[in-house]
This record gives structure tokens, C-alpha cells and sequence, in this order.
């Protein structure tokens, strides 16, 4: 699938255009020059008022071209006591190159991900972004990589019901990608349960109702997939028989 159209920011000619909004490319690094000025200042309100003065797209294409996208990004939820926030509809009009930069841009000493934005954003922004950022990735193991760390993002999420969410909407074929290259880590011929033993395959099989997970053997692959699969069970376990029937077909 290519990349969402409305969702790149393009520069024609004179204007920048972000999805069915176009403005004036001077008047924009204008914009933009002033709100880092602002912000080297100290002056945050004055900053965050002249954000908030414009549409919701252009707001989403200042974020966009700034040097720092995160800071300018929480000055759009910001609230009149000066507390950081990301606003919704300018988080789901960001270009997915700038949700992916801002999701895991490596800034957080505290935490990989940044789950704040990843709390705020629709699933289908999240889905978009999935896409997005695997479409030109071609060798099968770095669409593993990638599709992974997505997974690793969403595990991180506290909300049970949010990961849900981002999960359901992500097309199940790219879902299943993230796990080609550690199904190795899942015992599926191992015996699970003590008085009626059963096949760890069939715990997932379509009968096993996905109540129970086969076991683990690397400890941050199973935080993973025990994260995933409390939110959404069915889902994982539907993902991970399928994942390791295509990573068997291709081992053989």
C-alpha cells in the first residue's frame, strides 16, 4: 500500500500542503521562526496562543517543520496553568515519518516510548503510521524489526483498552510480521497443564479459546506478547499461530 497522500507534507511551488489544507510557505516558516523565538524566551503562552490561533492542520505542519517537533507538539493541548498536552486532532493530521520520529525519539530517560502520544492518538493514526513506515522497507528482516518495535510500543501502554484499540485496527498480516523472527523463542510443542495436558499449539488454535500463552524462553519477547495478549487475546493468539505457520513454511 503507498503512503497515505493527505497525509504527506508537500511543498508546491510556494505553498505547503498537508492533506485538504495549503498555506503560504513564507507566511509558515514565519510562523515558525516567531514560535521559536518564543520559546527560546521563556515565553510559552505567547507561544502556545499563537499555535492555537491556527487551523488545526497548519498547527499539525508547525510541528511538522520544527527543529524540535515534541515541544511544539505539547504546546497544542497546553492548559491556561502552563501543563504540556498533545490535542488529538492535531496529533491524528501529523505525517506518519513525524508520529514515528515522536513515538520512539529516543529523548526519554525514563521510558523508551513516548506512550503520552501514543494515549492520545486514534487507532487509525496508529495504523497509518504502522503502514506508513513499513510500505518502502522491503527485506523481510528489517520489516520484522520495525513492525516489533511498533508492538513494543503498544505493550508499553498502561491502558489495557488502548492497546486494544491500536491493535484491532493494524492490518493482522503486518501484526504477524513483528513476530517471524521470534517464534523461535515459543515452545509450541510443549506439554501445558498438569491433570489434561495439551499441545502450547493448541492453546492457540482456534479451539483453545487463547486463555493460556505457550512458553517463553526470552524473558523481553514474553513481556511483550503477555502485555498483548492481556489486551487483546483472541487477536495474539490468532497472530502468533500465524506467524509461526508462515515462518515454518518459510524454513522449509
Amino acid at each position: 500500500m503507498s503512503q497515505h497522500e493527505n497525509d504527506a507534507l508537500q511543498v508546491q511551488g510556494g505553498r505547503v500542503v498537508l492533506g485538504e489544507w495549503s498555506g503560504d510557505l513564507e507566511e509558515l516558516i514565519a510562523k515558525n521562526v516567531a514560535l521559536r523565538q518564543m520559546l527560546r524566551e521563556g515565553c510559552a503562552d505567547e507561544a502556545r496562543a499563537l499555535l492555537k490561533a491556527q487551523a488545526v492542520e497548519e498547527q499539525a505542519a508547525l510541528v511538522a517543520i520544527d527543529e524540535n517537533p515534541e515541544e511544539v507538539l505539547s504546546l497544542t493541548g497546553m492548559d491556561a496553568q502552563g501543563r504540556p498536552g498533545y490535542l488529538p486532532a492535531v496529533v491524528d493530521k501529523l505525517p506518519s515519518e513525524i508520529i514515528a520520529e515522536l513515538v520512539a525519539s529516543g529523548e526519554y530517560k525514563l521510558a523508551r516510548f513516548n506512550t503520552a502520544l501514543l494515549q492520545t492518538m486514534s487507532a487509525e493514526s496508529f495504523a497509518r503510521a504502522v503502514e506508513d513506515t513499513l510500505d518502502p522497507i522491503y527485506y523481510h528482516g528489517n520489516r520484522t524489526k520495525v513492525s516489533w518495535e511498533w508492538l513494543e510500543a503498544v505493550a508499553a501502554l498502561d491502558d489495557h483498552n488502548k492497546r486494544a484499540a491500536l491493535l484491532f485496527k493494524v492490518d493482522q498480516s503486518l501484526l504477524e510480521e513483528a513476530f517471524l523472527d521470534k517464534v523461535d523463542s515459543i515452545d509450541m510443542h510443549a506439554q501445558v497443564g498438569i491433570e489434561k495436558p495439551v499441545s502450547a499449539f493448541r492453546l492457540l488454535s482456534e479451539s483453545g479459546q487463547a486463555v493460556m500463552l505457550p512458553p517463553i524462553n526470552d524473558p523481553e519477547v514474553a513481556e511483550v506478547i503477555h502485555a498483548l495478549h492481556q489486551a487483546a487475546p483472541e487477536l495474539l493468539a490468532k497472530v502468533l499461530r500465524a506467524a509461526w505457520e508462515r515462518a515454518d513454511r518459510g524454513a522449509s
